[in-house]
């Protein structure tokens, strides 16, 4: 008898779940049995997590951008990632995006560390199927867009959270004099992390100069 692989996809586009199924099926028609359960937001893919609390998913393919479910503090599928890591530690987890901001990606390797990481313009279905086909057999896939971004990491200085925030805000036109409304710091401290920002980056003149950098380096 085939060993059951249980799989979890949870994306908020019908059509996309249906690629997933079909790439599943066929990956693994010879070695298992599919089992292959859908959730289209946070709630629904909260209630099937804990329906399967005692008989884990083998593996996870969990889109970055779905609907939240306020109720429970979920926000996104970062947040479902987290959950399945806290209560499946087992599960492989496949992270899909399309955003390319710094501050997103990061936070998903740190905290997260998928086995599969994958910018959704990155991979043709014939790449998808060959990278969920290595993370079935033990290895890693991360697609081109995460595997230039670590290299990044690795030899350049990142931003952190707070920076980013802060550099969000004003681009979205709160004034300096209320930025410690959004950010647990005195105006005084915040000032001092935007010198240290323009330093970092070598920007010259305003904010708007600031926001212009940290926008083109892809942090926003």
């Amino acid at each position: 008898m085939k060993k059951v692989l249980q799989v979890v996809a949870i994306d908020d586009h019908a059509v996309v779940l249906e690629g997933y199924h079909a790439i599943f099926k066929s990956i693994t028609q010879e070695k298992y049995s599919l089992n292959f359960v859908k959730a289209n937001d946070c709630k629904s893919a909260y209630d099937v997590i804990l329906e399967n609390e005692h008989e884990p998913f083998d593996v996870a393919v969990v889109d970055y951008s779905i609907p939240d479910y306020e109720e429970k503090g979920l926000r996104s599928g970062e947040d479902m990632a987290l959950l399945l890591r806290q209560l499946m530690p087992s599960c492989k987890i496949i992270m899909m995006s399309m955003h390319k901001e710094i501050d997103i990606l990061n936070r998903v390797l740190s905290k997260i560390k998928p086995e599969g990481f994958i910018n959704k313009s990155d991979c043709t279905t014939d790449e998808l199927f060959d990278g969920f086909k290595k993370i079935l057999n033990g290895d890693k896939f991360y697609s081109k867009t995460i595997i230039e971004f670590q290299k990044k990491r690795e030899t350049e200085m990142l931003l952190d959270e707070l920076d980013v925030k802060i550099v969000k805000l004003l681009s979205r036109g709160i004034k300096n004099k209320n930025l410690d409304k959004y950010i647990p710091l005195t105006v005084s401290a915040i000032e001092k992390r935007k010198y240290r920002i323009k330093r970092l980056l070598e920007v010259e003149g305003g904010d708007e100069e600031l926001i212009s950098e940290v926008r083109n380096r892809g942090y926003i």
